[in-house]
């Protein structure tokens, strides 16, 4: 062999052991994606309640504090795209299931599915929660290789993070997340406000896509005999007094609207409930650890 292929050889080896490692690492190290797939399926025979829905149900609905068997099965920025998908590849094995819980926020009506911060979980929904993605193109290398789906220096962070904490996962068995401490949760909530509402303002005011897809999820419960619970958590009011107050009312008037022609569905406004102060919120549109207690609290007396 002449030097150059062996220059080649040295160069490449290092390289391709590398990607092997991160290929396993991302399918092999169990994460919130992995973790919930597999913690489904031990409710199967005994849950009476599922939530689905984004960080806001996430971090505000705590299985705990229901008196149903709960699984809760949001996700950070998990939109009503892939709780639909979801739903579908799961509902028919929960025998006892009777509420069904959807998390309408201040972006669930408006939201793209293929936007800035859900382009690279599309992939992870795939391989790790077994759906099927029409978004994903067959010709999509990264849906074969996860290695691919996020830049080295986001990676590497991952591993840190793991090798730090000894985990990915930040659930706990019953999907409530194990990490919005009640520690600072009143740290910073003006300039957190004006950062987040900047980012959730994506100027969409069409909200039919996501309505329709969200009447498919009533009209299969409604066939299955399953209540459909249409839950607006709270936010702080700094939140709510820097968003496009036209877009809060049309996300009203449209889910009246679902309530009114769907006998199965009731709706659940706490978005503006001033029974939740500056020491319930993690930040300026989360809950943290108290706050969860207090509004799965109240929650509790409106599903039955």
């Amino acid at each position: 062999m002449n030097s150059f292929l062996k220059n080649i050889l040295y160069f490449l080896v290092p390289i391709t052991l590398a990607i092997i490692a991160i290929e396993c690492f991302y399918r092999f190290v169990p994460n919130n994606y992995s973790y919930k797939n597999k913690q489904i399926k031990s409710y199967y025979k005994s849950a009476e309640t599922l939530a689905f829905g984004d960080s806001h149900a996430f971090y505000g609905l705590n299985p705990k504090y229901l008196d149903t068997k709960t699984f809760n099965f949001s996700n950070v920025s998990q939109s009503i795209y892939f709780d639909k998908l979801l739903f579908e590849k799961h509902i028919d094995s929960f025998p006892k299931l009777k509420n069904i819980i959807l998390t309408i926020a201040y972006t669930t009506l408006s939201e793209e599915d293929d936007k800035l911060d859900l382009k690279w979980r599309k992939y992870f929904y795939k391989n790790q929660m077994g759906l099927e993605i029409p978004l994903i193109s067959k010709y999509d290398p990264k849906q074969y290789s996860l290695t691919l789906v996020h830049q080295l220096p986001k990676t590497i962070k991952y591993i840190r993070d793991y090798i730090k904490e000894g985990a990915l996962v930040t659930s706990y068995p019953n999907g409530f997340i194990t990490t919005n401490l009640v520690e600072d949760s009143t740290k910073d909530l003006d300039d957190f406000a004006k950062r987040v509402t900047k980012n959730h303002e994506d100027g969409l005011m069409d909200f039919k896509k996501n309505t329709v897809r969200i009447q498919d999820i009533i009209t299969q419960c409604k066939a299955k005999g399953i209540t459909v619970y249409l839950v607006s958590f709270p936010v702080n009011y700094r939140y709510v007094n820097l968003v496009n107050s036209k877009k809060v009312n049309k996300m009203y008037s449209t889910v009246d609207s679902l309530v009114k022609n769907n006998a199965n569905v009731n709706y659940i406004n706490l978005f503006e409930d001033k029974r939740f102060e500056d020491s319930d919120f993690f930040d300026a549109n989360h809950l943290n650890i108290k706050g969860a207690e207090k509004c799965t609290k109240i929650l509790n007396t409106l599903i039955l």
